[in-house]
Formats: C-alpha cells, sequence, structure tokens
C-alpha cells in the first residue's frame, strides 16, 4: 500500500537540504520536520490535497470508517474533539461510566458539559447498561469499549449521539472474530453513527502519542479539523505521523500480523491456565493475572515480574495486567510466561474491595476548578469539596471530580491508591 508521509519523509531526507526550518535539531533527527513546503498541515488536510490526508483516507479505508482523522495527542485529544463536536451539535449532558478515563471528565470540564454517572457493578468495570432508562435526560453517551482489565461492554445501541472511548482496541478491526470471540468488535463493525477516539500506540506499532478519531456512516464529521485544532498542539509530531502511515503499509501488506499475535498470546493463557496461575477473561491481546489469589498484591507480583525481565502495564492491589501488541511473537510470549511462573505463589488472599463511590456535586467542575484551593491531609478530606481531579495513572480513572464532595468511601479509596494530600476548595 501507498504510505505518502513516509515517501514524502524519505525523498526529503535524501534531498540533504539546508534546513532553516523548525525544529532546531537541524536534521540530526531526520524526519522530524515541521510543516514544510509538501508536507501537509495536519489540521488543514481536508482540503490540502496533500500527503496528510491522502494517508488518513488510508487509515479510514483500512478500519471501514467514513472518516478517519489522525491524532498526536493520543486518543485524549480525538475524546476532546469528539466532545466538542458533540457539544457544537447542541450537547449538554452526556451519559458516562463513572469509570472512565479522566480525559472524559476533563474536556467536560473545559467545555462546561455535565456528565450523567452510571455505575457498573465492579470496580473499573466497562460493563456498564446503557439503557433508555440509563441515558435518559442525556444528550449523547461515552461508551469504554475495553476496561483495563480487558472486560468490554455489552453491545447495545443506545440511539443518541456517541463517542466511544476505544483507546485499548484499535487492534480489534483486524481480529478474527470466529477464533478469537465475537464479543471483541471494532466499533466500526457495530452498525450504528458513533465516533470511536483510539489509541493507535497503545496495541499497534505506532509511536507514543499516534492515534485516531473514527467516524461512521451518519455522523457529522464536517467540524472534526477545527476541533482538534482547538486541543491538539500547532506543531504536531511528523514522527508520530510518520509511524501511523507506516502502520497502513504493514497490515495491508501482513492483514494476519495481528491474528499472528492474538494466536501467540492465546497460547499463553493456556498454558499459565494449564500451570495453575488465576487468569481473567480478557480481550485477545491482554492477559490479567489474579495476584491476589497467588498470594500476593499486584504491586508485590509486579515486582516478582521486574525480577525475571518483564515490565507490566499495570499493577494494582488486585490484579498484574500484561499487555501484548499486534507485534507481539511467541518468543515474546514464552518470555512472559517464564516470568509469570517463576513469580511466586502463596496462599491465596481475598481481593481488596474497592469502595463505591457516588459522590454527590456541591459545585459544577468547571466552576471548582477556578476556585481558590488549599491541600489537607487524606484521612482529614471527609466532609470537604473537591478541588481538582483526583486520578491515579495507570489507570487515570478520577476516583472523584472538582466540585464533588469527599466522603470517608471517597477517603478510603484514596488511601487505597496511596494519595496522601487532596486539594479542596478553600472557604
Amino acid at each position: 500500500m501507498n504510505t505518502p508521509i513516509c515517501s514524502f519523509l524519505d525523498k526529503y531526507t535524501s534531498e540533504n537540504k539546508l534546513r532553516l526550518h523548525m525544529p532546531g535539531h537541524n536534521g540530526e533527527f531526520p524526519h522530524d520536520i515541521t510543516e514544510i513546503y509538501g508536507a501537509d498541515s495536519l489540521y488543514e488536510s481536508d482540503k490540502s490535497g496533500g500527503i496528510i490526508g491522502a494517508s488518513e483516507q488510508l487509515a479510514a479505508g483500512l478500519f471501514g470508517a467514513k472518516k478517519t482523522c489522525y491524532s498526536c495527542g493520543g486518543s485524549t485529544l480525538a475524546i476532546q474533539a469528539g466532545l466538542a463536536i458533540l457539544k457544537a451539535n447542541g450537547c449538554k449532558t452526556i451519559a458516562a461510566s463513572r469509570y472512565s478515563h479522566r480525559s472524559l471528565a476533563q474536556t467536560a470540564a473545559l467545555l462546561h458539559m455535565n456528565v450523567k454517572w452510571l455505575y457498573p457493578k465492579d470496580f473499573l468495570s466497562a460493563n456498564v447498561t446503557y439503557d433508555a432508562k440509563a441515558v435518559r435526560d442525556a444528550d449523547a453517551i461515552f461508551i469504554t469499549n475495553i476496561d483495563y482489565y480487558g472486560g468490554t461492554w455489552k453491545f447495545v445501541n443506545p440511539k443518541i449521539p456517541t463517542l466511544i472511548d476505544n483507546a485499548h482496541g484499535a487492534y480489534l478491526k483486524f481480529v478474527d472474530k470466529r477464533k478469537f470471540g465475537v464479543e471483541y468488535l471494532h466499533p466500526m463493525e457495530l452498525g450504528f453513527p458513533l465516533m470511536s477516539a483510539e489509541s493507535a500506540h497503545k496495541t499497534l506499532p505506532v509511536l507514543t502519542g499516534g492515534a485516531y478519531l473514527h467516524f461512521s456512516d451518519g455522523t457529522d464529521f464536517t467540524r472534526a479539523k477545527e476541533m482538534m485544532a482547538l486541543f491538539g498542539s500547532s506543531s504536531p509530531s511528523y514522527l508520530v505521523l510518520e509511524s501511523l502511515d507506516r502502520f497502513n503499509g504493514m497490515i495491508a501488506d501482513n492483514i494476519q500480523m495481528v491474528n499472528n499475535a492474538c494466536e501467540a498470546v492465546q497460547e499463553l493463557k493456556y498454558r499459565l491456565e494449564r500451570a495453575g496461575i488465576p487468569i481473567l477473561k480478557t480481550d485477545p491481546l491482554r492477559v490479567t493475572v489474579n495476584a491476589r489469589e497467588c498470594g500476593m498484591s499486584g504491586i508485590e507480583f509486579a515486582q516478582g515480574l521486574r525480577g525475571n525481565g518483564v515490565e507490566c502495564e499495570l499493577a494494582d492491589e488486585n490484579y498484574v495486567v500484561l499487555l501484548f501488541s499486534a507485534v507481539t511473537t511467541l518468543e515474546d510470549c514464552e518470555r512472559a510466561e517464564m516470568a509469570v511462573l517463576f513469580a511466586g505463589m502463596d496462599a491465596p488472599k481475598p481481593l481488596v474491595k474497592y469502595p463505591e463511590i457516588h459522590a454527590a456535586a456541591d459545585v459544577p467542575m468547571w466552576e471548582a476548578l477556578a476556585r481558590p484551593r488549599r491541600f489537607v491531609r487524606t484521612e482529614d478530606a471527609s466532609g470537604e469539596v473537591c478541588a481538582s481531579f483526583m486520578a491515579p495513572c495507570p489507570p487515570g480513572v478520577p476516583l472523584i471530580m472538582p466540585g464533588e464532595i469527599i466522603d470517608h468511601t471517597i477517603v478510603d479509596a484514596l488511601k487505597i491508591y496511596g494519595v496522601k494530600q487532596v486539594p479542596i476548595i478553600a472557604k
């Protein structure tokens, strides 16, 4: 497949021109350029007819989208633009899982949008009910497709404007559903109008920050570039754009690369289960180990993995998440298997129960962010009004939002994450 951004950068580098333009390293990193003649402009690619727009069209064809916009600011920028489009189309209140990524709440605050929080049964779960009763009084809906532990939501058409956080699921478009599970659909396969924000860099061979905002049939993308420019840097990285462009060529030349990686991870799961390692049911490129059943916390289990040369994606009190990618090999999985098996095993411990947070709002998020603040010890914060987003990363999910009243359940949750101080609205 044609890779117009890669081709332009190769040609420009070969010409060995004197670079009297940004960036200031003057070619020390040859493919790191700015919007020079012929290089196109990310936020003007709809009308330029240039290399970025051409590459985005190729990506849209590969993902089955009506329109695809590249992001150099991760799925965060894609979510920001998607919410701004909803706002421009009249959305005042959006329904979303309480365990949505912080980019949802932060952007809603910036746009003065209200959020109707929906509560799943389990901590960090994507399995939220989005039926008519749940989304009543909402103008649009925000759905997390795959959560950090690898769970997914139950597919229903909410029949109102929809933005999906598919940050962890860009690769799902290329997965054989008959082999790995029909529940792991890519948003462009759902069959109803939606926007999908997804991080290419999480599971595809793309540089950090590379992401997509996809639009399916029936969506309004006329202001997509305008809204991405509203939040995105005016100096997007051409190295990131090049990596997005290169993936188009990779997947077109080897459509089975994702399934090959999924097969390797599937075999790893079988081998771990046979060895008695307790793992959760997850999406095809993730292994989530129940560390408590192995007799330790996830944080302790992760330390054991590091001692065996493996770094995990996430470790908390209960679980360890191993995140694989579209270029994972059998050798990678064999190495991961040995590290898990040698991490140790002891008498099982009960899961740590994360408090269920149903915080009451005292003032709107955007107002709380603008108020004077002071800090108090976490154990002294009960009864105060939070002044900021408390979102340990990973997973980047806020435990409490600005403007919400802190109660004992929130204090307990913050302590689990080791938070020592909390910003509160000064009285």
